[in-house]
């Protein structure tokens, strides 16, 4: 697996994610006073999808492109995050299938949604990926770009000066000389202190699910220390479009944990979600779950 996100931008997990990041800050959008969204994990903010690294995988195919070749795409992606794909590749929205070059990461989203007394921080430690997001949002008083590990700000920027707010944590899981990633662990860690800090800050973690066996040892892990955590509403969703025939080795799954999600986030997701499996599901075994505990 090639953890650079430029390999991955615009499929299916990529999809999952938005829609939901979408769907949180459109309801933080919903009231006047001023917010605050921290990214720990940012990337480059746009992703070229004629990008040979991005044609090399071409996970966009199965995932975004495949989706917007739908003659009624507009009825299964949210309108603002169809808003935002257009205007980054400067086309209206029913232009996208022939027009869609580039892809948004979840800076683009989060930055479409500031107004003036919103802040954000992005935090970005690979440092050629800072400086290419850097030169994209250059000049934008409303957020800033750190060159540093994103999971040591849970504990320096929280809680914020806003009060209100959304941390989206997306890490690589890359796993360098081990076994199993740290990031699982770093999550926990950095969590434990979030949660003293800013408990009520709405949380969007997100992990692949691999199904082999060392890993999914691990995720049982993962999964009791998420529930030990303090926060006081936990949502567990997960997303599988089901085994690819031709390559195994291919993630197909993945879930988010949110903590303290919006107000119906759940029924809404009831509603697009089976819409996107219907249409990138890779065998009859695609399926996907929503739970919460209080």
């Amino acid at each position: 697996m090639n953890y650079r996100h430029i390999y991955h931008a615009g499929n299916f997990a990529d999809i999952f994610k938005h829609v939901i990041l979408t769907l949180c800050l459109e309801k933080l959008h919903e009231k006047p006073t001023a917010f605050f969204a921290l990214d720990t994990h940012a990337g480059i903010g746009k992703y070229n999808l004629n990008d040979e690294k991005s044609l090399k995988t071409s996970e966009a195919e199965s995932g975004i492109k495949k989706i917007i070749k739908y003659q009624n795409f507009r009825q299964i992606l949210p309108e603002r995050f169809l808003k935002i794909l257009a205007k980054i590749n400067h086309c209206e929205i029913n232009e996208l299938p022939q027009k869609l070059k580039t892809y948004a990461g979840s800076p683009v989203i989060i930055k479409d949604y500031l107004r003036s007394d919103d802040k954000a921080i992005f935090a970005e430690l690979n440092r050629e990926d800072c400086i290419t997001l850097k030169r994209a949002f250059a000049g934008n008083k409303k957020f800033s770009i750190l060159n540093e590990d994103g999971f040591h700000l849970l504990k320096s920027k929280l809680p914020p000066l806003e009060k209100r707010g959304l941390i989206v944590i997306d890490p690589a899981f890359e796993k360098n000389q081990d076994k199993i990633s740290a990031d699982y662990e770093k999550i926990i860690t950095h969590l434990q202190f979030a949660q003293k800090r800013f408990s009520h800050g709405i949380y969007l973690i997100w992990y692949p699910i691999i199904n082999k066996e060392l890993e999914q040892k691990t995720l049982s892990e993962f999964y009791q220390n998420i529930n030990s955590l303090s926060f006081e509403k936990k949502m567990h969703v997960t997303f599988d479009i089901g085994k690819n025939a031709e390559n195994e080795e291919k993630m197909t799954a993945c879930g988010m944990f949110i903590f303290n999600a919006p107000w119906q986030l759940d029924e809404k997701l009831k509603v697009i979600l089976p819409e996107i499996l219907e249409v990138l599901k890779e065998d009859s075994k695609a399926t996907f779950n929503i739970s919460i505990t209080n």
